[in-house]
């Protein structure tokens, strides 16, 4: 039984006390710190990779955007990077609150919106053909999709 295969099961799940218990392999973990890492580095650019996780707000209005931008632009930066602050200091916990598994939960979609982007999958999820290293970076994709449903799940339990 693989990494993924492990991880499927209920990985998270809500406790008695209100908490969280997280139950993810110790390769699940590196994987997610080093995707965390990855983000944050990416964040710190003006990369098209960002497009999905910062949506122009007025369609082509080119001039209204770059408004935007100049004003809520370095918050939605910041709020990113806060939550991936969360990930990266609780990355080996095996109990997390509500607030945590919510940075959780936002930093894990905004990776899969990244990677969603740096695939190419369209807005109604269709894939295009990908070579090795593509179809790897799927499975990654699709994992933390899991992952994302299972927090999900856990939340509204």
């Amino acid at each position: 039984m693989g990494i993924f295969d492990r991880a499927r099961r209920r990985p998270i799940r809500r406790t008695g006390d209100g908490t969280y218990a997280v139950e993810l392999d110790p390769e699940v973990r590196r994987l997610l710190g080093s995707f965390v890492d990855q983000l944050r580095e990416l964040l710190s650019t003006d990369s098209d990779l960002l497009v999905r996780l910062f949506p122009p707000p007025y369609g082509d209005d080119t001039e209204r955007n770059e408004g935007y931008a100049a004003l809520a632009g370095s918050e939605l930066v910041e709020l990113r990077l806060a939550a991936l602050d969360v990930v990266s200091e609780h990355l080996d916990a095996t109990e997390l609150d509500e607030g945590q598994l919510m940075a959780w939960m936002r930093s894990i979609n905004d990776i899969r919106l990244v990677m969603g982007t740096m695939l190419g999958i369209d807005d109604d999820g269709r894939v295009p053909e990908l070579d090795a290293e593509g179809t790897a970076a799927y499975s990654v994709y699709e994992f933390f999709g899991a992952l994302l449903e299972t927090i999900v799940s856990a939340l509204s339990d």
